[in-house]
């Protein structure tokens, strides 16, 4: 089968996923929409079809089968409710919303309609980690005693907002780097061992004035109390003197084993080793999995359930970097800290 697809948004990744979608041959980018004119023109130069400003002319075009997303956080709820009212099968740009209120609804949405959404967790497809994960999984490193996970991107010490299209107030994204590239972090803790019992974190603004105009955190260290072991993750964006690579390691410590993976490695106890290569690039594996879901009939592996625990998390990590304290799940109070309780969900623009 061949797919129409149009593009919702110009955030950056609409920038990586476009053009893997661009390439398939299953595939065909038919239309295009960005509420933003600034925004709207690179998308229309990039992929060559007109870019509406009416996100609902591209949900309502009987050309369109599959709709990726990439905008502001605060967007994604109206527009998957709007996409699966529309029949629209969907890839989004992680997160699937700032807060567990939306994600909830959003959940609601889709459930029982047939229609595939699939979240762009693309490290969970890298070999490294994807190995490493089905070790956890089949009980080859059984009885854990502690994992750790750094995912730092490192920027040379200038303008932060030529590299990126973050920060952005909280009311608009849900908060800094957590949010953004610590929300891999979490997906991907929250595959490997599910939901923990209880978070603590420790943000801070410790190297971009760009984030310090919006009170948001560039670095977060979040803690997650499994019961038998801990999980730290810390995540964020550095700053160096000139460019340097991402941090992307988790290490474990299991009986009679010392794991240590990063997205092409895995090494046990010091010895590298073998490694399935991907049919697929990591990225590309995203795209493959919305394809395989809508022609298999099956749910994602990673779908609007991930979504919503990513929510969860990433909400008691907030509460707790407020508070001070641990901050059990589930969360007895839904409502993230940072946002007003009005615009917990909301309907209009705000960037």
């Amino acid at each position: 089968m061949s797919y129409g697809v149009g593009l919702l948004g110009n955030r950056a990744h609409q920038m990586s996923y476009g053009p893997i979608l661009e390439a398939r041959q299953d595939c065909l980018i038919v239309a295009a929409a960005e509420h933003r004119a600034d925004k709207a023109g690179p998308l229309e130069e990039r992929f060559g079809v007109a870019c509406s400003a009416d996100y609902d002319a591209v949900l309502e075009d009987p050309d369109v089968h599959i709709v990726s997303i990439a905008t502001d956080f605060y967007l994604k709820r109206p527009l998957i409710a709007r996409a699966v009212a529309c029949g629209k099968h969907v890839l989004v740009d992680k997160p699937i919303s700032r807060t567990v209120r939306e994600a909830r609804e959003i959940a609601h949405a889709v459930e029982g309609t047939g229609i595939r959404v699939v979240l762009a967790y693309p490290i969970r497809c890298q070999p490294g980690l994807a190995a490493l994960a089905r070790g956890i999984r089949s009980g080859a490193y059984a009885n854990i005693t502690s994992y750790t996970h750094l995912f730092v991107r490192q920027f040379e010490d200038s303008d932060l907002m030529q590299y990126v299209s973050y920060p952005t107030p909280v009311n608009v994204n849900g908060g800094g780097e957590l949010m953004n590239l610590g929300s891999h972090a979490v997906d991907y803790l929250q595959h490997l061992f599910g939901m923990p019992r209880r978070i603590f974190s420790s943000m801070r603004n410790a190297y971009w004035d760009e984030y310090q105009a919006f009170g948001t955190e560039d670095m977060a260290t979040v803690v997650c109390e499994y019961g038998e072991f801990v999980a730290t993750l810390v995540t964020g964006r550095n700053k160096l003197d000139e460019e340097g690579p991402p941090a992307n390691a988790v290490d474990v410590t299991a009986q009679g084993h010392w794991i240590h993976a990063e997205p092409d490695t895995l090494l046990v106890n010091g010895v590298s080793m073998e490694l399935t290569p991907a049919p697929v690039e990591y990225s590309d594996a995203c795209v493959q999995e919305l394809i395989d879901c809508i022609e298999e009939g099956r749910d994602p592996v990673m779908g609007v359930a991930d979504g919503l625990a990513v929510a969860e998390m990433t909400t008691a990590a907030y509460q707790s970097a407020q508070t001070g304290e641990f901050v059990p799940l589930p969360l007895e109070d839904e409502n993230h800290p940072m946002i007003d309780p009005d615009e917990q969900v909301v309907e209009r623009f705000l960037d």
